[in-house]
């Protein structure tokens, strides 16, 4: 999404009971009974799925039509005429676990401790974000708030012939919310199609777009088109995302493009371990070698490399990231970090924007040191963080020696830090990589 505004739309779940939809079509017909079959798989398939979690990666981009428009007609067909044209302005990757319960979908980055309770787009900050995709859209569509369902004949996909059926959600049974530049949720309603194999009776894919936005919203039109297929978790099988793709319209002729793939899905459970090597005062051997460490004292200077890479063709924000210290570092004589020690972290930005100096912008936070195999929390700062492009060739990631002080915007970037973490900047419109030649100065609080 553009930097002045942001998009988010989300769909509450409802009661996944059928509400008994008016049938459009005599009661025998071929097409009326297929759409129950349907419908009664969609829904058998919600309210018998487990929590579960699916590790989700985002391609986000953004475009820039060659004809601007002040209106969203015009817009919308800027944007159907000129598709091929559209100009890249800016990409990043997100890799995220989604855990799907019973009344929600919460969000975090791949492989963190825990979920957060904060709204997706709080955790990915810039760009156009949503959710719905796992049970959310289906509840509503095939739950009892759309209306007016049509057969629309077959049509061929690249999984097969499909049976098409369009259908509306009025705004007086939508739960379809957006915000737009901070101005709280708006509920529009929304119309759209559904596809299904006419011989398993198996949904394949949901398209939704939503068109209904206030005039004076930057807002014209959310296109999300979901694919669907069967993914086993544990020793069933239920009907899961495959790939989704959300596309926003711009009144101002820009455009946001979302797409997402997922894998990993699992069933969601608590876990418990037994240990069987606690001593006599229940310590287990970590937690007596992290009494033996000595503290890492505040305003500690560490020097660190990163190993291994960061590559931009692979890497997405919530990737994990290990920074290996460079320098030992003793205090009064006794030596409290090790060259070799490790800090972990994370990815929490990484993305490029296109243009006539073309920039990627990468952001870093440590949360853990560790030393002698023990991992210990670490609050960090960055000493040199900003413009890091060097004077010649960007090879592995080289050092310019902090932030510059000319006008260039990058050198304002350190104002968007996130807490606790660093973000460095490069001039480059090729693949970055961030290796052990990339070298970074913290300081302990």
């Amino acid at each position: 999404m553009l930097r002045d505004s942001k998009a988010n739309r989300a769909l509450i779940f409802c009661a996944y009971v059928v509400a008994g939809t008016a049938a459009v079509w005599a009661a025998d017909s071929i097409f009326q009974i297929l759409f129950n079959k349907v419908r009664e798989g969609v829904v058998d398939n919600i309210r018998n799925f487990p929590r579960y979690t699916c590790v989700q990666t985002v391609v986000r981009s953004q475009f820039i039509l060659p004809a601007a428009g002040a209106s969203c007609a015009i817009a919308i067909a800027n944007n159907q005429r000129n598709s091929d044209m559209a100009i890249l302005r800016w990409h990043d990757r997100l890799r995220l676990d989604v855990a799907v319960g019973e009344k929600s979908e919460m969000f975090s980055w791949a492989g963190a401790s825990k979920f957060e309770s904060k709204d997706l787009s709080e955790m990915v900050s810039k760009g156009a974000s949503g959710s719905g995709e796992f049970g959310s859209f289906l509840a509503s569509v095939f739950g009892g708030q759309a209306e007016g369902f049509e057969y629309k004949g077959l049509k061929d996909f690249p999984f097969g012939r499909m049976a098409t059926y369009d259908f509306t959600v009025p705004l007086a049974k939508s739960h379809y919310m957006f915000s737009s530049a901070h101005k709280g949720y708006t509920t529009v309603g929304y119309h759209g199609s559904f596809y299904a194999d006419p011989d398993s009776a198996e949904l394949r894919e949901l398209d939704i777009e939503a068109t209904e936005f206030p005039p004076d919203d930057s807002v014209c039109r959310v296109q999300d088109k979901i694919e669907y297929e069967r993914t086993q978790i544990g020793q069933k099988t239920f009907m899961l995302p495959k790939k989704s793709a959300m596309d926003v319209i711009y009144r101002n002729s820009t455009e946001s493009l979302n797409e997402a793939s997922y894998s990993g899905c699992r069933e969601y459970v608590g876990e418990s371990t037994i240990r069987f090597d606690v001593d006599e005062n229940g310590n287990v051997p970590e937690s007596a070698k992290k009494a033996e460490l000595p503290p890492v004292p505040p305003k500690t200077h560490l020097r660190v490399r990163i190993n291994p890479p960061i590559d931009s063709d692979k890497a997405a924000a919530g990737d994990p990231i290990v920074g290996v210290v460079d320098l030992a570092v003793k205090v009064k004589g006794v030596m409290i970090v090790n060259v070799g020690d490790k800090l972990h972290g994370r990815i929490v930005r990484l993305e490029q924007v296109m243009g006539a100096e073309p920039r990627w912008t990468v952001a870093i936070l440590f949360e853990t040191l560790e030393r002698n195999g023990v991992e210990q929390p670490i609050n960090l700062k960055p000493d040199d963080d900003g413009d890091r492009t060097p004077s010649g060739p960007l090879g592995g990631g080289g050092r310019r020696g902090g932030i510059s002080s000319t006008s260039s915007p990058a050198n304002n970037i350190t104002s968007e830090r996130p807490a606790g973490g660093g973000i460095f900047s490069f001039q480059s419109s090729a693949n970055l990589v961030l290796d052990r030649k990339f070298e970074s100065e913290w300081e302990t609080r």
